[in-house]
């Protein structure tokens, strides 16, 4: 997928940008879809995670 500024040239820097804001980092990933999928045993639901040290909400 490319990115195109509002002039319609090609911006790779601020597309990865943009690409990387909606992905979660591999270690939260994981841990959401374990947490998940216990909690789905049990009929419930997973909304998001919260880091103690940095206080970032993580939301799927």
């Amino acid at each position: 997928m490319s990115y195109k500024n509002s002039e319609g040239y090609p911006d790779p820097t601020a597309g990865e940008a943009i690409h990387k804001v909606g992905k979660l980092p591999a270690h939260i990933y994981n841990a959401y879809n374990v947490l998940d999928n216990v909690a789905g045993l049990l009929g419930f639901e997973i909304i998001g995670l919260r880091d103690r040290k940095t206080k970032k909400e993580y939301r799927r």
